[in-house]
This record gives structure tokens, C-alpha cells and sequence, in this order.
């Protein structure tokens, strides 16, 4: 469609829409607005696709790379007297650029890129500008709209103290990050120690997986009972959920942990009444005994059932759509929620960390996406917490408002890593984080990036 030039190309299909649009289905509230990429490699000139004035009233231009004047000119000799944008830049036009070409009446910086390739500098110097207008600017300061249910848990009746994890997960970021290590249920206090003596400080959140396959090496009710003892710490207690596969077990009738599932075995795990869903009933039937106690004792849980769905590690990765492992998270949620009442679980959906190769995420954040309605908070694991790309944006940008997290496999980010990333507002490190010496103890020295990563004002801790 965009490169067909000319009277019968894609500017008769827009006629054809608007007419179709305003002759028959009489929407008389939309400013149309026509776009178009700017001239260069396989796009022609912008002329050769116009639709007519008639039938724009604003003409726009996506410009990623150098503002040339001669994009400027083109844009309006085709406009005239109407108004022209930069409907979608990744860089921002500098201001000098903006007195060369003033007629630009708006630009619109695509998602995550706004500070991912502008500098502060330069973001400061163009929204503080005179001849920039921003939403608290006059004529567009209004009364204040009413603050949305963000402390709200999509949990039906939630109890009081998920209620108030929720509220102090909303209110952290930007201006601080609540501070979390993973540990073992056989070695908890080796972990923590670590970080107390690098440190002197215990983190806030304690993390641990709740493993339940075949393979898992620390039973469950370890687990339970180390992330109680910790609560009465005053810790936050995260729980990961890695669930068994419900498929057939094998030869040496043992569960088949991360086999991936056929077409036709996930198409029946999501329909009620069938074998292999009434074995993943029974399966999650025993992780909800298993977090009974908790619940009975009010200890709400960061809970973060299979974590990476667009990863490639676990049975339940790796499958895309509305059917794919959104669904079967949906299941989940209902499951617990509406069958067995946990009303302490504050939901937490778990994304592997986009990228390029072979080892890269299976695919973008949406396509595994259960939806807002099933999750209190999302949470990105990564191997290395790095600020090349502000990944805290391109999730926020998943989860509108909800509060996210991160969770760091590999070393202790440097503390500037969250003055330029601010809208996390917890983070937790992976075991390796505090060094590990003979046999797999944790090491008697720590990373020394520990030490200044809790030194850092930003970072809460106990």
C-alpha cells in the first residue's frame, strides 16, 4: 500500500476510506490527518500519494534521522494554509532547527525513545523552550482530573495488607527503589548475611522460587516456611511459581518439566473438562494449599507465576496470542482468585528481557500480555542491568501505570543505573549477586558493587 504511487495508489484508498467514513457512516468528529515518511531510499515523493486537500486537514511527516529543509518545503507547498506535524521523530527536533522551520505545529517523539536517544540536556532545553507548549502550559492548564484506582488490586475483596504492598509499590517510583535478594530456603540467611556485611543494611523484599516441578531440588514446604519465618522480619516476601508440566510423564514416570507442548496439547490444557487440563487443575490445586498458610496469616506475596512467557526456557514460553500463555495465565488467576479465594497474592507478571539472536525474548511484550485486568505489576528479568535502551519505559509502556519491577540475574548494577532509569520501583538480585565460594556457599566477600549500590539514597532498604 505505501508504495503505490499515483491517482489509482494508496491516496485513492484513503478517499475511499474517508468517503466511506463521512458519506455513509456520518462521523463528523475526526481532523483528518494525512502522513506520509519522509522522501529517500524506497519512498517516493510525498506528492505522488496526496489524496487532496479536500480530504486533509492536517498533513504530517515521520521523520526519523536529519530534519532536512527540503522535507520542511515539501510539506508545505502540499499543505498550503494548513497545519503541518511531525506526526513521529525518534530524535527530537533541536530548536534551531524548530527557527529554520516554524510552521511545525507538533511533534511526537515515538514510545521509549524519549530519553533513550535525547539527552537530559537536551530534553531540558526543548520543553522549558518559549515556543514549546506542554499539557501544564497555558492554554492547556485545566482542573486536575481525579487520581485513578492505581492502589486498587485486581484482586476481587484483596486483603488489607496486599492492599498496602500494592499502595507502597505506587508510591516508590521515581524518586526511590525498594531493594531485594533471592534466596534458597536452605541457605537463606548466607545470602542475607552476605549483603549485611557488605552493606550493613537488609534488603526490603526477600525473593524465592516456589518450584514445584518434578526436578526441583528444595520442597515446598522449605520454601513456605523460610518466606514466613522472613515475614516476621518485616520482609516482603516474591514468589516465582515454576509449575510442572501437566503433560504425560516419561519412561521413569517422571513429569516432563519443559517439553514444550504440541499445538493440540495446549488446545486441550485450555479447555476445561479435558485430561490434560483437569492434571493442571490438581497441579495447581497443590501450589494453592501450599500458599494457604500464608494467606491465613495475612502475609501478602509478590507473586510471580511462570515467569519469561515470551522467553524460550520453560514449557510455558514461547506461545504468542490471546491462546497462547496469556491465556493459560488467565486461567491461573482464575483459578486461584475465584476457586480458592487467595486474596493475599499481588499479581506480577514476568517478562524475559527483549533482544536480538538466537537466545533472544520469542517476541515483543504485547503478545504475551495477559491484559490489566489480571496484573497488579509487571517485572523484567535480565542477566545485566544496563541503560543503553531505558527498559523501564518500554515496560511501563505494557503496563500504563502499574508499579514494575526488576529482577537481576547477574552482578549488582553501578547506583547510576537507577538515577537514569527512574521508574522501577523495586529491584531484586539473583544469589550470584553476593559472590559464591566453595561448593556453592556464598562467598565470605561479596561484590563490592553491593556496597555502593545500597550507599545509593535512592536504594530503601531495613
Amino acid at each position: 500500500m505505501g508504495r503505490a504511487a499515483g491517482e489509482l495508489g494508496s491516496a485513492a484508498l484513503y478517499r475511499q476510506l474517508y468517503d466511506r467514513f463521512v458519506q455513509v457512516h456520518h462521523l463528523n468528529n475526526l481532523i483528518w490527518v494525512w502522513n506520509v515518511n519522509s522522501p529517500g531510499g524506497t519512498a517516493g515523493p510525498i506528492d505522488a500519494f496526496y489524496p487532496g486537500a479536500k480530504r486533509a486537514d492536517v498533513i504530517t511527516m515521520d521523520i526519523y534521522g536529519k530534519f532536512e529543509q527540503s522535507y520542511y518545503t515539501s510539506t508545505l507547498a502540499l499543505a498550503g494554509d494548513k497545519p503541518i506535524g511531525l506526526a513521529e521523530v525518534g530524535a527530537m527536533p533541536s530548536l534551531d532547527v524548530l527557527e529554520q522551520q516554524p510552521r511545525w505545529a507538533y511533534f511526537m517523539m515515538w514510545s521509549g525513545m524519549g530519553e533513550a536517544v535525547n539527552s537530559q540536556e537536551q530534553l531540558q532545553a526543548m520543553f522549558h523552550a518559549p515556543n514549546v507548549l506542554n499539557r501544564g502550559d497555558a492554554p492547556f492548564v485545566q482542573k486536575a482530573a481525579p487520581a485513578g484506582p492505581l492502589d486498587i488490586p485486581v484482586t476481587a475483596n484483596a486483603s488489607p495488607a496486599s492492599v498496602a504492598l500494592l499502595k507502597t509499590l505506587n508510591t516508590t517510583a521515581p524518586s526511590h527503589v525498594l531493594s531485594g535478594q533471592q534466596v534458597e530456603a536452605t541457605g537463606s540467611e548466607s545470602a542475607i548475611d552476605a549483603v549485611v556485611r557488605a552493606t550493613g543494611k537488609r534488603p526490603i523484599i526477600i525473593s524465592q522460587d516456589l518450584d514445584t516441578r518434578s526436578g526441583a531440588t528444595v520442597p515446598v514446604k522449605a520454601v513456605i516456611d523460610e518466606v514466613l519465618k522472613q515475614s516476621d522480619q518485616n520482609a516482603v516476601i516474591s514468589l516465582r511459581w515454576f509449575a510442572p508440566n501437566p503433560t504425560e510423564k516419561d519412561e521413569s514416570g517422571k513429569e516432563v518439566d519443559n517439553r514444550l507442548l504440541t499445538d493440540y496439547e495446549w488446545k486441550e490444557l485450555l479447555t476445561p473438562g479435558t485430561p490434560l487440563n483437569l492434571r493442571w487443575s490438581e497441579q495447581v490445586d497443590a501450589a494453592a494449599a501450599a500458599l494457604k498458610p500464608l494467606a491465613d496469616k495475612g502475609v501478602a506475596v509478590l507473586w510471580s507465576p511462570y515467569p519469561e512467557p515470551n522467553g524460550k526456557h520453560y514449557w510455558w514460553s514461547s506461545r504468542p496470542g490471546i491462546h497462547g500463555s496469556a491465556a493459560l495465565y488467565r486461567m491461573l488467576f482464575d483459578r486461584l482468585v475465584n476457586h480458592h479465594r487467595l486474596t493475599n497474592l499481588v499479581w506480577v507478571w514476568e517478562a524475559a528481557t527483549p533482544g536480538f539472536g538466537p537466545n533472544a525474548a520469542a517476541g515483543p511484550y504485547s503478545q504475551f500480555f495477559p491484559g490489566l485486568l489480571y496484573v497488579d505489576s509487571l517485572e523484567l528479568d535480565v542477566t545485566h542491568a544496563e541503560s543503553r535502551f531505558r527498559a523501564d519505559i518500554f515496560l511501563r509502556s505494557i503496563g500504563v501505570a502499574k508499579p514494575i519491577g526488576l529482577f537481576i540475574d547477574g552482578k549488582a548494577p553501578d547506583p547510576l543505573f537507577f538515577a537514569n532509569e527512574t521508574g522501577w520501583a523495586w529491584f531484586v538480585l539473583g544469589p550470584e549477586s553476593a559472590g559464591k565460594g566453595t561448593e556453592g556457599e556464598v562467598a565470605a566477600n561479596p561484590d563490592p558493587a553491593i556496597a555502593g549500590l545500597y550507599a545509593d539514597p535512592r536504594v530503601v532498604s531495613h
